[in-house]
């Protein structure tokens, strides 16, 4: 490992740490915060002259692409993005242990948002074998996508939470409806209130339960993507 692929990794990783707790903490990253680490580009100059640039060029765009396809739906912020870009013009070449061949050529940045979105399918999968059990008599897709999505809990734990939004959507008249989405642009604070509004005036009880969906820090999950990313690439050739 020569000095300068040491630096690229370490100070990747030390971005996608600091923005991964902003993200868990606040979810939303200055851009001043971007601003401080915008200088990582600079690795790129160390190898375009032996990357294949259509490899590269073809695995960044899509990797740009994918998330901007995303933000433009409201189904991720405009962090997410710009560590997107970052990661990929910082790292146009890594040297994963196992199966790096391709990873050598320039196609780092779309490995890096496969294994980030594979990080996701997993902790999806997984929130779906405790919660799917509790879909039954929905359509069987809102119950996959409730399922892998979200979670079922009490009206009091709702009130005291942060970051959750309902899927229960529960009107003023105590009526409800299930929705299997919600938009980056809510506030979770206004459901709270909303939520309680309906508590006292006796539309729903505490103890009630509701369907959630959190919102998603999704950072955290590109961090663990970069880190896979290093230890294996695609294996093909």
């Amino acid at each position: 490992m020569n000095v300068i692929y040491a630096f690229q990794i370490i100070l990747t990783s030390v971005m996608l740490f600091h923005t991964s707790y902003l993200d868990v903490k606040k979810r939303e990253v200055d851009f001043k915060v971007w601003g401080i680490y915008t200088p990582l580009i600079i690795f790129f100059l160390f190898y375009y002259h032996s990357i294949n640039f259509l490899v590269y060029s073809y695995s960044f765009g899509v990797s740009i692409l994918i998330f901007y396809v995303f933000y433009r739906f409201s189904m991720m912020g405009g962090a997410d993005l710009i560590a997107v870009f970052l990661v990929g013009l910082s790292n146009p070449v890594t040297y994963p242990l196992f199966f790096s061949k391709l990873s050598e050529l320039g196609i780092e940045p779309i490995v890096f948002v496969l294994f980030t979105s594979l990080s996701i399918l997993v902790v999806s999968v997984l929130n779906m074998a405790k919660y799917f059990k509790y879909t039954k008599g929905l359509p069987f897709s809102t119950r996959v996508i409730l399922s892998m999505s979200a979670k079922r809990i009490k009206v009091k734990d709702f009130l005291n939470s942060s970051f959750l939004f309902p899927l229960t959507v529960v009107n003023d008249d105590g009526s409800s409806e299930m929705r299997t989405s919600f938009s980056i642009e809510e506030d979770d604070k206004e459901w709270r209130e909303k939520y309680l509004k309906l508590v006292r005036d006796g539309r729903l009880t505490e103890d009630d339960y509701i369907w959630v969906a959190w919102g998603v820090p999704v950072i955290p999950f590109m961090l663990i993507g970069y880190l896979i990313s290093l230890f294996i690439g695609l294996p093909f050739s």
